[in-house]
């Protein structure tokens, strides 16, 4: 029975997972950003949110209804957290001599990360296939 649980979603399964791996392939690639143009306190602040989000995402994928909206507000505090960087902390901000990446492009990949994690959220929150995977649980592979 178990082995059968996700079979009646199974659409709705797979939309999920997607939307799941590229969480996590994206947040990691903002991390590295972060390490590579040398932020390393906002470095440490998106490793801590990352691990945030894998929990809460890890309760979701095993059916806990709070997790759904935990998760769609770790998506939009990201995205604020961006905004904030992007509005009050990169002005104030000195470019290291030997950065691996200019700080010209963060407001170009930043206002990306935020679009995305917004429209996640919204996708989180209002999504019914995203609502009948989580209510299902499944994992990732």
């Amino acid at each position: 029975m178990q082995r059968n649980r996700g079979a009646k979603c199974r659409e709705e399964i797979d939309f999920t997972r997607k939307l799941m791996w590229t969480h996590m392939i994206f947040g990691a690639v903002v991390i590295t950003l972060f390490l590579f143009h040398e932020v390393f306190r906002w470095f440490a602040g998106s490793m801590v949110w990352y691990g945030l989000s894998l929990v809460v995402m890890y309760g979701f994928m095993n059916g806990q209804r709070c997790c759904r909206w935990l998760l769609a507000l770790v998506f939009l505090a990201g995205a604020g957290a961006g905004l904030y960087f992007l509005s009050r902390v990169l002005p104030d901000t000195t470019e290291p001599r030997a950065a691996l990446v200019p700080h010209a492009v963060i407001p170009l990949w930043m206002g990306l990360a935020n679009l995305t994690y917004s429209l996640g959220a919204m996708f989180v929150l209002f999504s019914s296939r995203i609502r009948r995977a989580g209510e299902t649980g499944f994992v990732l592979w």
